[in-house]
């Protein structure tokens, strides 16, 4: 237990810090912006691409793992699919923002510190971060473009123009580049220079406080502190993301891939992390249940305050 205090107690600290800055308003309102562009552009993708770098080539492309987390979000979409389908009714636009809300994680600002203070290595988080980029964006934002362009009466060369350039946006993503770089790095073996790790690991080193900080300030933000939507869509969808995906996770990890117990340990705790903030990013772009999904991530967010520690706990047994 104490391990796990250890773990949670500073990341929560920092985060509160930033909810109480966010309420008196101690950055003013650019700030929670600015940090975000910081953590997302600057000091986040050294920190991939360091640690990718220094990695052996099986350590990245670590095919159990990384199947096990592809498979557990596949299992926990069509999950989600079925119930918003069956229940709800849900259909186009709105139903791809609910799968992309209930099976993405908040890795970056919030897996991938946790994870270098539980695991000793940010790289689960990364791995599922690569996988997200890579498997999910392109296919649910094309989905979400091309639903809303129907509905507006685009014809179909302005479809295919619309998936390429959500193609082209995912291929520009700095996280994902850094990704990219760091994989060729290790497949190449090449040597990173001394002070281009040191410039790496320095700018890593602030990415990890300032994510957490600014996950904080995300909360409370007025349009996130206004969020509404139905009770019983949110409830699946924290179902889907906080148990259903872990359960898949490490079903899939244990029997079908037979991962040791530490990995299978990041395995499910990754695979536990609550909604992303970039969903309501998203919702706010399309203008699609902009106040249910900001209200699915605070929901998720504040739970996960709960189950990301129990999770830690019974590995840790």
């Amino acid at each position: 237990m104490d391990q796990v205090v250890g773990v949670f107690a500073p990341v929560f600290v920092i985060a509160l810090l930033g909810y109480v800055c966010g309420r008196l308003g101690v950055l003013g309102a650019a700030g929670p912006g600015v940090l975000s562009r910081f953590v997302f552009f600057v000091a986040m993708p050294p920190l991939i691409f360091i640690t990718l770098a220094g990695r052996r080539p099986d350590e990245v492309a670590h095919w159990g793992y990384l199947g096990s987390y592809f498979l557990a979000i596949l299992a926990g979409g069509l999950a989600f699919l079925a119930a918003a389908r069956v229940l709800f009714k849900e259909r186009g636009a709105k139903l791809a923002l609910g799968i992309f809300t209930a099976i993405n994680g908040n890795a970056g600002y919030l897996g991938i510190p946790i994870s270098l203070y539980a695991f000793g290595s940010p790289l689960p988080a990364i791995l599922a971060t690569v996988i997200h980029m890579t498997c999910v964006y392109p296919v649910l934002i094309t989905w979400i473009e091309i639903d809303l362009a129907r509905e507006k009466g685009a014809p179909m060369s302005s479809l295919a123009a619309k998936i390429g350039q959500v193609f082209l946006v995912v291929a520009k993503n700095p996280l994902l580049m850094a990704t990219f770089l760091g994989v060729a790095a290790v497949t190449m073996g090449l040597h990173v220079p001394q002070w281009a790790d040191r410039a790496c690991n320095l700018l890593g080193r602030g990415a990890i406080p300032v994510a957490v900080f600014a996950l904080g300030l995300t909360l409370a933000e007025k349009d996130v502190e206004a969020a509404g939507g139905e009770p019983r869509e949110i409830a699946v969808a924290g179902l889907v993301k906080l148990v259903l995906i872990p359960l898949f996770a490490f079903l899939l990890g244990r029997f079908a891939f037979g991962l040791p117990d530490k990995e299978l340990g990041a395995l499910v705790f990754v695979a536990a992390l609550p909604s992303p903030k970039n969903a309501f990013i998203l919702a706010q772009r399309y203008g699609v249940a902009v106040r249910h999904t900001a209200m699915t991530v605070l929901v998720t967010t504040l739970a996960s305050a709960v189950t990301l520690p129990f999770i830690l706990y019974l590995f840790n047994e």
